[in-house]
């Protein structure tokens, strides 16, 4: 298949993820705009800058999840998707255009790529895919690599609010006992600290760590009949009910959010998830033992 063929094939499928197969082969297609979005949640929370300027994939742009698609006025656990202006300001200054081609990636278990793909779609881009299995996938094939910064020029994208992306603590408070909601946090902090009473999750939430929808060898989701079954065994209902994805801040949520739209099930992502959830103590909260 033909560089350009494949990336008609990539815009007219409903996959949200590229190979680092197909990512290289679709390198020097004009209209493809590629995105370093490395970082990380361990304290500091935070992007990395200065990774990118070491080595990265070829014609990747740097973006800063921290700054991006996020509201800049609170703390990053509480900060929801950015507003129109914010929006519209991110794609100008990335230089996405309309019939672009946006491809994603970072080394952090594609929550942080998955974030930007979930924000971007929210406010209207559908041309954008994240790359399975990231970073680390890429370097261990030992695909090409650079230093060299990539140019970028201003943008036309005009964003267009979805709403049907996105749920927030009102709608969440009034829908989530008639969804199935998944919390993709890992187990200990599903199951919270006998010691701090606002530590667990949301009465009613079912646990499938996002990291159960990964190949632990190579990084790359699960093909589709196994996170089926992940699905069916952890959240039986999650083929008759509506679904809300939640994490800890609205982070982990979109891995499951990326693994649900592979199925061809496009759920919404609860914005603040737990750390929203929890600041009013007379809302519930649940422990495991």
């Amino acid at each position: 298949m033909s560089p350009s063929d494949l990336k008609r094939d990539i815009l007219a499928r409903s996959s949200p993820l590229v190979s680092a197969e197909e990512l290289e082969l679709l390198s020097k297609q004009p209209g493809l705009k590629l995105f370093d979005v490395r970082g990380t949640w361990s304290s500091p929370a935070r992007a990395l800058p200065d990774d990118y300027e070491m080595s990265h994939i070829p014609g990747a742009a740097f973006l800063d999840w921290t700054r991006r698609f996020i509201d800049q006025s609170k703390a990053l656990p509480l900060a929801s998707v950015a507003d129109r202006d914010a929006a519209r300001s991110a794609f100008k200054a990335l230089g996405v255009n309309a019939t672009d081609l946006v491809v994603l990636y970072d080394n952090y278990h594609h929550m942080l790529a998955g974030r930007v793909w979930w924000a971007m779609r929210y406010w209207g881009f559908d041309n954008v895919r994240v790359l399975n299995g990231g970073w680390v996938r890429w370097t261990k094939l030992q695909k090409p690599v650079t230093s060299s910064t990539a140019e970028v020029s201003q943008g036309d994208f005009e964003p267009v609010q979805r709403g049907d992306w996105r749920t927030s603590l009102e709608d969440f408070i009034e829908n989530h006992q008639k969804s199935c909601v998944i919390d993709a946090r890992g187990s200990a902090g599903y199951a919270g600290n006998a010691d701090d009473p606002r530590t667990g999750h949301i009465p009613g939430s079912l646990n499938i760590p996002f990291s159960e929808l990964l190949d632990r060898e190579t990084g790359l989701f699960l093909n589709r009949d196994a996170l089926s079954d992940v699905l069916d065994e952890k959240a039986p209902q999650w083929r008759e009910r509506p679904i809300i994805a939640t994490c800890g801040s609205g982070y982990a949520a979109t891995v499951t959010l990326l693994a649900l739209t592979e199925l061809g099930n496009e759920a919404r992502l609860f914005d603040g998830s737990f750390s929203a959830w929890k600041q009013d103590p007379a809302r519930p909260v649940e422990q495991t033992r």
